[in-house]
This record gives structure tokens, C-alpha cells and sequence, in this order.
């Protein structure tokens, strides 16, 4: 019987190396799966952020020729304005029927104010230089 229970304790122990074994064995197999995971989650998001520069690449050019597009009107806009503004123009329109109720003000409607700021009053008690005034003219009494 002896012998017996040293066969059973020697397979005992013998079964828990190979179950110690087994799990050093089921370890690694998971240390290996967790490394592909991480591994792939890694690739994924390098080729998200490539996916997002390729968009941005194709979307700078078009960006650029809108915005092309939009100088070029301001610059065709701009000269429009300038044309319309320019004298010879505006003295066309006046001529116009439609203009005619329009009139030019009279010297005698014309306000000349003159204005020292304040600033400029204690700049000149100080200094004794007495500053330019400031003109605003106003038109009053259109008709």
C-alpha cells in the first residue's frame, strides 16, 4: 500500500507540473493575442490619421481655387465700384431724369463748425502752441 500512495503522489505531483506547465503555456498564447490586439489597434489608427491627411490633401487644392476665385470677383468688384464712383459717372447720373430732384446745396446752406478737442485745449496751455483747428463742414437744407 505504501507503494501505492508513492505511485499516487508522485502522479499527483507530476499532473501539477504539467497543469503549471499548461498555464506558463496559456500565458504566453495570451501575452502573444493581447501584442496582436495592441499591434492592430496601433496599425488602425495610423491609418486613420493617414485617411484624414489624404482628405485634407485633396481638399487644400480646391480651397485654393475658390479662394482664386473669390480675389479675382473682389478685383472685377472693386473696379466696378470705381467705376461707378468716378466723376464723369456720377455727372452722367445727375443728367438723368430720374436724378433731376437731386440739386447741389447752396453756399448759403453750407455749416462750417470749427472744433478744439479738449485734449488739444490743455496741449496748448501748456506748451503755448496752439494747434490747427478742425473742420466739419455740413450740408443743411437739401431740397
Amino acid at each position: 500500500m505504501r507503494e501505492h500512495e508513492v505511485l499516487k503522489c508522485g502522479l499527483q505531483k507530476k499532473i501539477e507540473v504539467e497543469k503549471k506547465e499548461m498555464r506558463s503555456s496559456k500565458g504566453w498564447v495570451v501575452q502573444i493575442a493581447v501584442c496582436l490586439v495592441m499591434l492592430g489597434g496601433f496599425l488602425f489608427s495610423y491609418l486613420e490619421k493617414q485617411n484624414e491627411l489624404t482628405q485634407i490633401r485633396i481638399y487644400v487644392p480646391k480651397l485654393v481655387k475658390e479662394i482664386r476665385n473669390i480675389q479675382e470677383e473682389s478685383v472685377q468688384l472693386s473696379y466696378q465700384i470705381q467705376a461707378f464712383e468716378h466723376p464723369e459717372h456720377l455727372m452722367q447720373l445727375a443728367a438723368e431724369p430720374q436724378f433731376s430732384h437731386l440739386k447741389y446745396p447752396l453756399s448759403k446752406d453750407i455749416l462750417v463748425l470749427q472744433e478744439t478737442p479738449f485734449i488739444e485745449d490743455v496741449y496748448a496751455c501748456k506748451t503755448n502752441i496752439v494747434p490747427s483747428k478742425v473742420k466739419h463742414t455740413l450740408a443743411v437744407g437739401a431740397k
